[in-house]
């Protein structure tokens, strides 16, 4: 994949198909990490919140926000056309509360794109629009200077008290590598052979593994930054109570609050 690719080899259909049918098992203690997701999100199960899911995919942190809080409705953007359809045939059965848009997030446009859409009022200047923001395994694509304007459009984009949580990769301690890759590999395995009832060589999980960073391109890990550098660009865009929420691995939780004026 080149490196022009912002989507990072999302635009491959095999490679969405692939992580449609594997996301599960390849992504580790992923249904803790959707289900923390929602839990986290400061609200009743009954209220009416807006929230914006950036880099929705096929629409799994959407679907789990929907039925949590049953008057909630869901904003979708994701650049991937592919995943646009399977998020649109997933969710077809919320389609009067949710709203699916193809936008990269790579590029600035995907504002106008926020704006022009359906029942959204985006006000750039003012800010209030949004309850809550999520992301999850998108936003460590994007450049890290991208990252840290994104973070700033998210900022503005919510209601005071509104709180923005990235469940993302980050990048993996030097010192760490060897054990974290083991764990990681270690930790597939495992979830195949619970959900599968097979138990496949860590070297061919390994290989596996490779393929899928080979499609992303040579870019993709270099765009992967250090957790710590993310809190500070949160904090840089004017969140409060950042931190990280969750962590195993290079697998996190982190986010902060919009606070109230005054």
């Amino acid at each position: 994949m080149a490196d022009h690719d912002t989507l990072c080899g999302w635009g491959n259909q095999a490679k969405v198909a692939y992580f449609l049918a594997n996301a599960d098992v390849i992504v580790p203690r992923r249904a803790e990490q959707l289900k923390l997701i929602v839990e986290l999100m400061p609200y009743s199960h009954d209220a009416s919140i807006s929230v914006l899911d950036l880099g929705a995919g096929f629409g799994a942190v959407t679907e789990q926000i929907i039925e949590r809080y049953s008057r909630a409705t869901v904003n979708c953007i994701d650049g991937s056309e592919a995943m646009v359809v399977h998020a649109t045939k997933r969710l077809r059965n919320y389609q009067d509360r949710v709203t699916i848009m193809q936008a990269d997030l790579a590029e600035r446009s995907w504002l106008g794109v926020l704006e022009r859409s359906a029942g959204t009022e985006v006000s750039r200047a003012q800010g209030v629009n949004f309850d809550a923001v999520v992301s999850a395994l998108a936003i460590h694509h994007l450049s890290h200077e991208r990252k840290r304007e994104l973070y700033r459009e998210i900022f503005r984009m919510l209601k005071p008290g509104g709180m923005f949580l990235n469940n993302d990769v980050v990048a993996t301690p030097p010192a760490l590598k060897v054990p974290f890759e083991a764990l990681h590999l270690a930790a597939i395995q495992e979830q195949e052979r619970s959900l599968r009832g097979i138990t496949r060589p860590l070297d061919q999980i390994a290989a596996e593994m490779h393929e899928q960073l080979r499609l992303a391109g040579g870019q993709h890990h270099s765009h992967i930054a250090p957790l710590s550098d993310q809190l500070a660009w949160l904090v840089e865009a004017g969140f409060k109570s950042v931190d990280c929420y969750w962590r195993y691995l290079d697998l996190t939780i982190f986010g902060g609050i919009k606070e109230p004026a005054g």
